[in-house]
């Protein structure tokens, strides 16, 4: 709140409303102040956007759970400052000449056996 007031987004006298605006973080807290749960869920946002963006710039990308998390946060914790890493995305350029999966035909479900019109 106190940069939203340095930036003029918010009046210093509106400040303790303003705080109002971070209710469905407390709604996703548990009673241990855990919301891990629901952040997770929002950076599948930012992955989303991110992936999206990539794509754009044709930039080849993929996302990857299963990873060994606790490998990472300790490779990282430095990095990390005290938080944790739930996922991991690869982003960079295939080599054409190598990449022997690029030249095979795709296997895809049709659009009918995974979407649902309702």
């Amino acid at each position: 709140m106190d940069n939203g007031i340095v930036d003029k987004r918010t009046k210093p006298e509106n400040r303790e409303s303003a705080f109002g605006g971070f209710m469905f973080a407390e709604l996703n807290t548990d009673e241990n102040g855990y919301n891990g749960n629901w952040t997770k869920a929002q950076t599948y946002i930012a992955l989303g956007n991110t992936l999206h963006t990539l794509a754009r710039l044709r930039i080849d990308s993929t996302p990857m759970e299963g990873i060994d998390i606790e490998s990472v946060n300790e490779e990282f914790k430095e990095e990390l400052n005290g938080y944790h890493c739930d996922l991991a995305l690869a982003i960079g350029y295939h080599h054409s000449q190598e990449d022997y999966n690029a030249k095979l035909p795709k296997s895809r479900r049709s659009m009918g056996s995974i979407m649902v019109r309702i």
